[in-house]
């Protein structure tokens, strides 16, 4: 035993080395680009916006025994469903933070919306204007990225150019004013040619070049390997946030779709929409929520029990950073569980939706410190199955971790009891 438990941490470190040499390195670069950073930070600053969401999903349940109670979904409309909008200001908004031009980046902000609304191709009407509201929120998130994009680079192109000298009388804010034309000049320009004068759909045309991304993220190995890379790079230490960016802008799309096509009452599309995470981060990434349980009723090490102690409060709101960083990061008896339910668990969801024994999800509930069954259950409109999904995928994972943990446990108990031993021979 002491012998295959070297092998396993041999083996264990020489990858961890392998990765901190090769991988690591490629991650924190991507992470930490400029431009990377910049969209991060606009896409976790929505995150109260879909919150809000969760309200009106949980009043409709009420609505379903209660038909006088008033219809709230506007407030679902108009925070979720404004997203894209958000997004596209903060962009530039905090380029120009980043570049110590806080006084354009109010300016730069707007110039986006206007920009972004330029490129939705307004239709005209008898009465004025129209368009498709879902273009303002999720359904839009790839071409307001790209939009705030380029409205944030030619806003730091101009960044450190004026008109004026510094010795100008002139008051600041009308500076401002006169520097901050150009930059909206050239965005505003570039969209009217490609909107009005070329009549391109740049939405449409975004998610011609996205669907290549978006279209394997509804597969099974797309599904699959969302799950997979963050829960893999997660027990080397690094974190599935880092992927965030990505990840969200892909499933809120999808939940858009599905939102919207739920209210036309067509069929829902996406099965990998906003919140599939639930049925494989029971507990946090990893589904590690059976692992607290067993470190704190079931291990015989003092420091596993110590762990157990430490980590179940936060585990049950799928806050498991202190126990993945205290218990599985680099640890050899974790990594096949870690990697086995990363594939099991999401790959089971993904079979219990195509089979119809649960629903696609369909309503906005951005609440990730709920039960994860509760929140299956409002994302998915009120559908059990959803809620029972996420409790035999629990079962699943717990069978999973239980041989590793006793192995674990077992290992580490040994060892005390050596340690006490030696400590009583002395």
């Amino acid at each position: 035993m002491a012998e295959e438990t070297a092998a396993k941490r041999g083996f264990m470190d020489r990858m961890q080395a392998w990765i901190e040499k090769h991988l690591v390195p490629v991650v924190n670069k991507v992470t930490s680009a400029y431009w990377f950073s910049i969209v991060a930070d606009a896409v976790l600053y929505i995150v109260p916006f879909s919150m809000i969401s969760a309200i009106p999903s949980i009043w409709s349940v009420f609505r379903r025994f209660w038909t006088f109670l008033p219809d709230i979904s506007a407030l679902s409309t108009y925070s979720f469903g404004i997203i894209g909008l958000c997004v596209v200001f903060t962009i530039p908004y905090n380029t120009m933070v980043k570049e110590s031009r806080q006084d354009r980046g109010l300016i730069a902000g707007f110039t986006a919306i206007g920009t972004y609304m330029l490129a939705m191709n307004f239709v005209k009407v008898d009465n004025g204007y129209q368009v498709d509201f879902s273009k303002f929120g999720a359904g839009g998130m790839f071409t307001a990225i790209f939009i705030g994009l380029f409205v944030a680079a030619v806003y730091k192109r101009f960044a450190t150019k004026s008109f004026f000298s510094e010795d100008s009388v002139i008051p600041d804010f009308v500076k401002n004013w006169f520097d901050n034309i150009l930059s909206i000049l050239i965005c505003l320009l570039v969209a009217y040619i490609i909107s009005v004068v070329m009549s391109v759909d740049l939405f449409t045309f975004i998610q011609i070049l996205v669907s290549p991304v978006t279209g394997f993220a509804q597969t099974l190995p797309g599904v699959i390997f969302m799950a997979w890379i963050k829960d893999f790079f997660y027990f080397f230490g690094i974190s599935g946030w880092v992927f965030t960016p990505v990840t969200r802008t892909i499933t809120q799309a999808a939940m858009a779709e599905n939102v919207a096509a739920l209210t036309a009452g067509l069929p829902i599309p996406n099965i990998n929409a906003y919140g599939f995470s639930r049925y494989y981060m029971i507990g946090g990434e990893g589904s590690t929520l059976p692992l607290a349980f067993y470190l704190i009723f079931l291990a015989k090490s003092k420091r596993n029990k110590l762990m157990g102690k430490a980590t179940i409060v936060p585990s049950l709101f799928n806050i498991n950073e202190p126990l993945v960083f205290s218990t599985i990061v680099n640890n050899p008896y974790m990594f096949i569980p870690m990697m086995l339910q990363s594939i099991i668990l999401p790959a089971n969801a993904y079979l219990w939706m195509s089979m119809g024994w649960a629903g696609y999800h369909c309503q906005m509930f951005d609440m990730n410190f709920a039960p994860n069954a509760v929140s299956a259950f409002f994302l998915s409109n009120g559908n059990w199955g959803n809620a029972l999904l996420c409790v035999v995928n629990l079962i699943i994972a717990a069978i999973i971790w239980y041989p590793f943990f006793k192995a674990d446990d077992n290992a580490k108990y040994r060892k005390e009891q050596e340690l006490a031993a030696a400590e009583a021979a002395k």
